[in-house]
């Protein structure tokens, strides 16, 4: 399938791959979010972005941020099978795979500061920060405020204003 790069991060005119469009946002994501202090243990880390299960990207995420840096900071990208395996990542993305048992996932992050972002259409109401949909064959995304706030990440209006906004029903 094939839809267009709304961010304008990568090929103006041409016809992107679902997960290029994908990873584009993803280094997007990195340019307008703060994380706490405890995110990181030194502030000239790498952000580094982990892909928890199966990979849909292949190389295309790591292409995009390659050579990047963003306040002096480089990107660093890891695969990882477990989420014993997170410390140490500021974004966390796992595939509708792994979406599908996002709240179990959640549950085992024990640090604040991770950016998690979801490919399921449950996702953003279990607690995850962003979640991609597609719609009308468009990469489209929703920011849970709650969860952002809960992972102690501040997010820019600018990016704000372009996503669309779960607000968790509370018990």
């Amino acid at each position: 399938m094939a839809v267009q790069n709304p961010l304008n991060a990568g090929p103006t005119d041409q016809q992107l791959d679902e997960y290029q469009v994908k990873a584009a946002f993803i280094y997007n994501f990195a340019r307008f979010v703060q994380w706490p202090s405890e995110a990181s243990r030194n502030p000239s880390d790498p952000i580094t972005i982990c892909i928890l299960g199966p990979d849909p990207f292949g190389r295309t995420l790591d292409g995009i941020v390659a050579g990047r840096a963003i306040e002096g900071r480089t990107f660093a990208v890891r695969r990882i099978a477990a989420v014993k395996e997170a410390p140490g990542c500021q974004i966390l993305f796992f595939s509708a795979i792994q979406g599908a048992r996002s709240s179990p996932i959640l549950a085992e992050l024990k640090t604040p500061g991770i950016l998690t972002i979801g490919d399921s259409d449950a996702s953003g109401l279990d607690g995850v920060v962003v979640n991609f949909k597609l719609e009308d064959s468009r990469v489209r995304f929703a920011i849970n405020m709650e969860a952002a706030t809960y992972q102690k990440l501040q997010i820019s209006s600018r990016l704000l204003n372009l996503a669309y906004l779960i607000r968790p029903k509370h018990k």
